[in-house]
């Protein structure tokens, strides 16, 4: 008869998430993640050969969701809509959120990084994210991505949305009500693309 496994890798990535969500990088040792599934610390070395390795899976796992709820909507030119979704995303998955906006790949793999195919699992990903934000760019703008319009569509997109929500994350509870009004009053103010790029324009009356 065949013994069914007990404890599933997700076991494992999801006590990860939690307890680097929890307590930083440092809490996320190969017992504190044993000991959070109820496993004895032997089980995760069967399916993850370092710590380095489990929390690559999990960094990627949590990207891999954060990437599929904007990445649409980059693509069909949406930065706004984009923008926002971060916060339902936020919202439905706390722990990914936290674990994943509170932390960055150089703090959690200081010491090691994740094995070659988890970096390459990685690489895809941002190459995918990439190529989603840099077509919303393209599309907003002239056709042509100039550095400006990329610093001003990653501050628009991403860094000031999750400024605006790191302080609620990092002490956990509700979102503020007030978030996405901030982030679509920043669309409104600031324009995606350069002055330059829109001059040539007609504008659109809505």
């Amino acid at each position: 008869m065949v013994r069914t496994a007990r404890f599933s890798e997700e076991d494992f990535i999801e006590a990860t998430m939690a307890l680097v969500a929890e307590g930083g990088p440092a809490a996320a040792t190969m017992q504190a993640i044993a000991r959070r599934v109820g496993a004895p610390t032997g089980s995760i070395y069967h399916r993850f050969d370092s710590r380095s390795a489990v929390l690559g899976a999990a960094w990627n796992r949590a990207y891999a969701s954060f990437i599929k709820a904007l990445a649409p909507l980059l693509r069909k030119g949406r930065p706004r809509e984009a923008a926002l979704a971060i916060l339902p995303w936020s919202r439905e998955n706390e722990r990914r959120a936290r674990f994943l906006l509170l932390n960055e790949p150089v703090t959690l793999f200081e010491d090691t990084p994740p094995p070659a195919p988890l970096r390459e699992e990685l690489e895809r990903l941002e190459e995918e994210f990439d190529g989603a934000f840099r077509a919303c760019v393209s599309g907003c703008g002239d056709g042509v991505v100039r550095d400006e319009d990329l610093a001003r569509a990653k501050f628009l997109i991403f860094d000031a949305p999750i400024a605006i929500l790191r302080p609620h994350l990092m002490r956990g509870g509700a979102l503020p009500p007030f978030a996405e009004r901030m982030i679509a009053e920043l669309h409104a103010g600031m324009p995606l693309a350069a002055t330059r790029n829109r001059a040539a324009r007609p504008a659109v009356v809505a």
